[in-house]
């Protein structure tokens, strides 16, 4: 009987917050400002009591494989200075579904405590704190990596007059950041951080040495700027008390000087970057080892004292032996790179960030890397706990 009503409770619970959520939905869809901070939060809400009742019926299920996480998971300090490696993926699919997470965690056999997701700046719900998304993420037992990438060009000059118009933005956009002309965007995701209150790793501005793929690179922007834009976004978060935000730099090490970044190490927590093998896919590309893009550049990373994430991990599979560059990539890991704390997957299907065709980094229908990657993280984990 007691087992009956618990059953009909959580049913009318759950019924009653989705009944709520399609209230707001209705309202949001004719209103902003108030209404849709609210249906932000219901949303999250409703996510959270989804996963919950979830579990109260087929059990603890994903998270019960991340019980040695917890203490970091729940402890920011030690996700600063974690002592193992955390895996990770980002999923092409993400934030609007966590499936392609779970099934990509089947195919290497391993639960991974980092979950990545893009945002934008801007106006559009989808550019503020995404806190339905991270709140579901960290339900599954898993801390969020969000990279958080200042389009500045994304937000309505309607609504904001004392910024710059649209297409004067970018240029020196930073510096404008710096002196706190979008503080009305940053001050809301930090109070939405705090709010949050679970750790979140923030990737902010990344590859911000690139001249050529992001508006807030050196085409438009000076190192002095970045770094005055990164430390004032910090200070930004911290005064709104987003203690539990670990502040991710992730700079682009195939240019030239992009040590003379670092915007210091009171403002960073991790130091990152990507390795991805294009193979010969364009002329600025070819067969690349991981060795090749990463080793030469660890030493310098390593120096900066920080752990080090490799926050974008793949390789196509056009130009060469995909298997073994993975294996390779991943073999006596520890050793060769002791500071490396996490590699994030990068599966995405359609990926057209940097070349004009679309290019696919998923190797699901590829057995044997399938198998490769999923003996060579366990051997990396057992030799990493």
């Amino acid at each position: 009987m007691r087992r009956r009503h618990r059953l009909l409770l959580t049913a009318t619970l759950l019924l009653g917050g989705l009944a709520g959520v399609s209230l707001l939905t209705a309202l949001g869809a004719v209103s902003g400002g108030p209404i849709s901070t609210l249906l932000t939060s219901a949303a999250a809400a409703g996510g959270s009591l989804e996963h919950r009742v979830s579990r109260l019926f087929s059990g603890p299920g994903r998270s019960a494989n991340l019980t040695w996480f917890e203490p970091y998971r729940r402890n920011p300090d030690r996700l600063r200075k974690p002592d193992v490696v955390l895996l990770g993926v980002y999923d092409g699919f993400t934030p609007r579904t966590l499936d392609g997470v779970v099934k990509f965690e089947q195919q290497i056999g391993t639960t991974l405590p980092l979950i990545q997701l893009y945002t934008a700046w801007g106006d559009k719900p989808d550019q503020q704190f995404p806190v339905k998304v991270a709140t579901a993420i960290s339900d599954m037992g898993s801390v969020p990596v969000i990279t958080w990438e200042p389009w500045l060009t994304d937000f309505e000059s309607a609504q904001h007059p004392t910024i710059a118009l649209r297409e004067a933005r970018d240029r020196h956009g930073l510096a404008a950041v710096a002196r706190g002309d979008y503080d009305f965007y940053v001050d809301k995701w930090a109070s939405a951080a705090a709010k949050f209150g679970r750790p979140i790793l923030l990737r902010f501005g990344h590859e911000m040495n690139d001249p050529y793929r992001y508006p807030w690179g050196p085409q438009n922007n000076t190192k002095e700027e970045y770094i005055a834009a990164w430390r004032h976004v910090v200070e930004r978060f911290r005064r709104n008390g987003a203690n539990r935000v670990i502040w991710v730099w992730s700079p682009h090490v195939a240019y030239e000087y992009w040590e003379m970044y670092y915007p210091g190490s009171e403002y960073v927590d991790w130091v990152a970057t990507g390795v991805l093998n294009y193979g010969p896919i364009a002329r600025w590309s070819e067969w690349w080892t991981f060795d090749e893009i990463f080793g030469a550049k660890y030493p310098p990373l390593a120096a900066f004292g920080k752990p080090i994430m490799i926050a974008e991990f793949g390789s196509l599979a056009f130009g060469g032996d995909r298997a073994s560059w993975y294996l390779n990539a991943l073999t006596d890991f520890r050793r060769r790179f002791p500071a490396v704390r996490g590699i994030l997957f990068f599966n995405v299907k359609s990926d057209q960030s940097a070349t004009q065709q679309a290019v696919d980094w998923t190797f699901a229908d590829d057995s044997l890397t399938v198998r490769t990657v999923a003996r060579a993280t366990a051997s990396l984990l057992q030799s990493g706990r």
